[in-house]
């Protein structure tokens, strides 16, 4: 199994940057022999400030994929997760008609007969300060990390537990 963690956010954007954060302690760890992987799958981790349909030529040929994203709410509770699932995220558009989201990306990659995940999980996180301009979390966001990094590597054994997540989809 081929699995992609995504960090998606911008680094000069505060806490918009966690995704980017939290998939280079990941890496590090993975690397370091702290995360125990399947030996039968591959983990790739990915920085990527990419959006829209760009992230077609990032997420293709992947059997699973596990995104980390800031997201907006009405009160946020900066560093709250949420782990959500292809289902979860399905009717989620993007925020303009001129941006495509995670969910339409996939459709879209699905219907010109690319080989999208099977299996796809968010990890969102709230965030109240993502515009601010300049780099660094601020304090409650990086007191957050190791909670954010555990969601993931908890998605991670889920998804290897897996028997068979390829999209097998037109």
């Amino acid at each position: 199994m081929k699995t992609l963690v995504l960090g998606l956010g911008n680094d000069l954007y505060g806490d918009d940057g966690v995704g980017l954060q939290a998939v280079r302690l990941l890496r590090d760890e993975w690397a370091g022999g702290a995360m125990s992987g399947d030996p039968s799958s591959s983990v790739e981790f990915i920085e990527c400030p990419l959006s829209g349909a760009a992230l077609l030529d990032v997420i293709q040929g992947y059997d699973a994929l596990v995104v980390i994203d800031t997201i907006i709410k009405a009160e946020p509770m900066t560093g709250r997760i949420r782990i959500l699932d292809a289902a979860d995220i399905r009717g989620f558009p993007g925020p303009s008609p001129h941006y495509i989201s995670v969910p339409q990306v996939l459709a879209i990659g699905r219907e010109l007969g690319l080989d999208m995940p099977g299996a796809v999980r968010v990890i969102a996180v709230e965030a109240k300060d993502i515009f601010r301009l300049g780099e660094g979390l601020s304090e409650d966001m990086q007191a957050k990390l190791p909670e954010i990094t555990r969601a993931a590597k908890t998605v991670l054994r889920g998804l290897a537990a897996q028997p068979d997540i390829r999209d097998t989809s037109p």
